[in-house]
């Protein structure tokens, strides 16, 4: 999805490269996993509007009024829906079309949708520091016991988004007495790649530097993207782990330990480093500093969860 173009027979041979690298700039202007959701979703209105002989670009107001009430109908989270919406929108924009998303029937739609739906996001089961402990039993010595196990405490440790944790290279971690010491490139609130270093405490518990250092030394990488792929002939591969892979392995470790993987998802290790630093008593400005959120009210929604039950306003009579 990129139909953005700069017209190179009305420019001189010499700007051909700059055209190249122009057009380069105008994809970059989503991240990765924006483009990829937006794709997903565009391929699927696509499919939609085939199966009931609808044009697509441009579409009607009325195919995607259609569109979005089918997912209503089919129990789809009204998050999604209005995904999929900015998906059709930005599809438009990008081939150079008004987008029937504009239009007040589809705005209208929407807001039925959050209202019918609700728009509450699902509460994942975070993996707080005794769930990892049960999650770390599981990993044995192979290959991707270490791997996982390595994973997984720097993504607790951390407090990574599994985007950043895929993205981590061996060239981004630096071991000292303490810890480790990530520079993360980019992330979710920090698009522009300015850039953050966060600390990973050792930690008796978790021996982090040991973990990364076994699975380094396992899978013989040196440089390179940290976290990747195994084959099924034990060869690890070139490239990144994913981030669906990530969420995959944390669900997967999750049901070794005999807990419900479909409460875990990639979103699980953030969210248990941020309970348990609470849980523990952890000023919520030291939280910050490692999980690196904007907005205090955030991890003062996990602060609340924790200490539900803490000084309980029923505690004197119940």
């Amino acid at each position: 999805m990129n139909s953005i173009t700069i017209t190179s027979s009305m420019l001189p041979a010499t700007l051909e490269k700059m055209v190249s690298q122009a057009q380069d700039l105008i994809a970059a202007r989503h991240a990765p996993a924006t483009r990829e959701a937006y794709a997903s979703d565009w391929r699927q209105f696509c499919a939609w509007a085939s199966t009931h002989g609808i044009q697509t670009l441009p579409a009607s107001v009325d195919a995607v009024v259609l569109f979005l009430s089918d997912l209503a109908n089919q129990g789809i989270k009204s998050t999604s829906i209005v995904r999929k919406a900015s998906a059709i929108k930005f599809a438009h924009r990008d081939a150079g079309f008004a987008s029937p998303t504009d239009m007040e029937a589809v705005r209208a739609t929407l807001s039925g949708i959050r209202r019918t739906l609700g728009t509450k996001p699902r509460q994942v089961a975070p993996v707080t520091i005794e769930v990892l402990e049960s999650l770390l039993a599981t990993c044995d010595d192979s290959l991707n016991g270490l791997r996982d196990k390595a994973m997984l405490v720097v993504g607790f440790g951390g407090a990574l988004r599994r985007s950043e944790l895929a993205d981590l290279c061996v060239e981004q971690v630096t071991m000292n007495e303490r810890g480790l010491v990530l520079s993360i490139r980019k992330s979710k609130t920090d698009q522009e790649g300015k850039g953050a270093e966060v600390g990973v405490l050792d930690g008796a518990r978790l021996e982090v530097k040991k973990c990364v250092a076994e699975w380094l030394q396992a899978s013989g990488i040196t440089s390179g993207y940290l976290f990747r792929g195994i084959r099924n002939d034990g060869k690890v591969i070139d490239g990144a782990i994913s981030t669906r892979q990530i969420a995959n392995i944390i669900k997967v470790r999750a049901k070794l330990a005999g807990l419900d993987e479909s409460m875990f998802s990639g979103h699980s290790l953030r969210a248990g480093f941020v309970t348990s630093a609470t849980s523990a008593g952890a000023d919520v400005f030291r939280v910050m500093d490692v999980s690196r959120h904007r907005k205090i009210d955030t991890v003062r929604g996990y602060v609340r969860r924790a200490e539900m039950f803490k000084l309980h306003a029923g505690a004197g009579f119940m």
